[in-house]
């Protein structure tokens, strides 16, 4: 009986160690497990996507051993409380356009327009919380917005680093007048 069970064990462990993906000394399969492919890249993306502007940052000071470059901090600065009122939003834009493609995303910009033929028809305002009117901030008195998009999703100092999907970002715009949306290849 005892040689079964023998047996049995010899058989488990050979077959487990067979399908393990890395077999040797635990030195050996760490360096190996930080060796798969999870580029910096990627992980910076995948941290910006949760908001996590602090961690991307950190994530560049650990993996190159350098203080965050100017853009990156730029990056950050650009979703700055500090940004949200009507004035900023070009350099917003062009902050955000830039950390996007040096992360390897392909951003565009586009300006939102209000035009009417009243006195204020060409503030823009947003609504910093959804369905609250009284977060509603005014973010343009010269009838133009510039934000960055890419694919579906709006980025610029009042979305933070996640951004808005296309429609939820449409609704919180407001303007006395009417509102257009264009996409431009550079700014002003």
């Amino acid at each position: 009986m005892n040689i079964r069970w023998l047996v049995v064990v010899v058989a488990l462990a050979t077959t487990t160690s067979l399908a393990s993906p890395v077999n040797g000394t635990a030195e050996q399969i760490s360096r190996a497990v930080l060796q798969m492919p999870d580029t910096l890249k990627a992980r910076m993306l995948a941290a910006l996507a949760r908001g996590d502007l602090s961690g991307a940052i950190s994530l560049w000071q650990l993996e190159t051993g350098r203080d965050a470059p100017k853009w990156l901090l730029a990056f950050q600065s650009a979703f700055s409380a500090d940004n949200q009122k009507a004035g900023p939003c070009i350099q917003v834009a062009r902050s955000i356009f830039d950390g996007f493609q040096r992360l390897g995303k392909t951003p565009t910009y586009v300006r939102f327009t209000a035009t009417g033929t009243r006195w204020g028809d060409d503030f823009i305002a947003f609504e910093l919380r959804a369905g609250d009117p009284r977060s509603t901030i005014q973010i343009s008195n010269n009838a133009t917005h510039y934000a960055v998009q890419i694919g579906d999703r709006i980025y610029d100092a009042m979305t933070e680093p996640t951004g808005l999907v296309m429609t939820e970002y449409m609704k919180r715009l407001f303007s006395p007048g009417s509102l257009s949306m264009q996409t431009v290849s550079q700014l002003p």
